[in-house]
């Protein structure tokens, strides 16, 4: 029985998540950190959305002017022609 308990005890252990560091963020806040959207978190964590950061996808990281963080198609070439 002890050594049941023993056991169930560092399987616990071995499970513990792995949380970001508090920031002091203000909760649901968002912003962009490597690359990829993040979201603060009610425990004051950025909190990471997704699992692939925007270069992956084709776009950079951007806040709207609304102050929601989300991956954005990057920007046309300047100099190419547009249209026929």
């Amino acid at each position: 029985m002890t050594r049941a308990l023993i056991l169930a005890a560092l399987a616990l252990a071995a499970c513990s998540p792995r949380l970001p560091p508090i920031s002091g963020c203000t909760p649901g806040a968002s912003t962009c950190l490597r690359d990829r959207p993040a979201i603060c978190s009610s425990s004051q964590r950025w909190e990471p959305v997704g699992d692939t950061d925007c270069h992956a996808v084709g776009g950079a990281c951007v806040v709207a002017d609304a102050g929601l963080a989300h991956c954005a198609p990057l920007a046309a070439d300047a100099g190419a022609e547009v249209g026929p």
